[in-house]
């Protein structure tokens, strides 16, 4: 696919080298989901496989991409639509941003449990807090009395990522 190629739209699409589902057009993930949202599964994936460009994937890429579509179909509409915001918030990222959120995913994998656990509560309370006052919030003395730089660094990556939910 050439510079001025544009990118196929239909869910799941990667360029070569970056991660599944990271790097579309903004809202295209979203876009396309909603667009066929009444269709039933089979004829989504019907129209996925008669797309040329989701032809031009791998094998292995294909199926990952049905399997994604099926998948984000499953959910419950209040998580499907996080996952679609998440997914567009990512794919508005530059690569190197990409790259931070993925590090800190692992990083985040490789502490201990009881660490992980504290890292998840905060995280849910976080995303309640507007996106332009996390890390404001994030440097608080209630956090920095709990969690190290490195993992309020994580925390802040992972949040990038994350679509403002207001607390109920």
């Amino acid at each position: 696919m050439g510079p001025g190629t544009p990118r196929p739209n239909y869910p799941g699409y990667s360029r070569p080298g970056y991660p599944q589902s990271t790097y579309a057009p903004p809202g295209h993930l979203g876009d396309w989901l909603n667009q066929h949202r009444s269709l039933p599964v089979q004829q989504q994936e019907q129209m996925l496989r008669s797309d040329p460009s989701f032809n031009r994937l791998s094998p292995y890429d294909q199926q990952r991409v049905v399997q994604q579509l099926h998948q984000v179909n499953q959910l419950p509409d209040e998580l499907r639509q996080r996952r679609l915001a998440r997914a567009e918030a990512l794919e508005r990222m530059s690569p190197q941003e990409r790259m931070q959120v993925s590090n800190s995913a692992r990083l985040w994998a490789n502490q201990p449990p009881e660490r992980q656990s504290l890292m998840k509560s905060a995280f849910r309370d976080l995303r309640s807090v507007p996106l332009d006052q996390r890390q404001t919030v994030l440097n608080s003395a209630r956090y920095q009395g709990v969690f190290s730089p490195q993992e309020r660094d994580i925390l802040a990556n992972m949040l990038r990522a994350e679509p403002y939910e207001p607390a109920r």
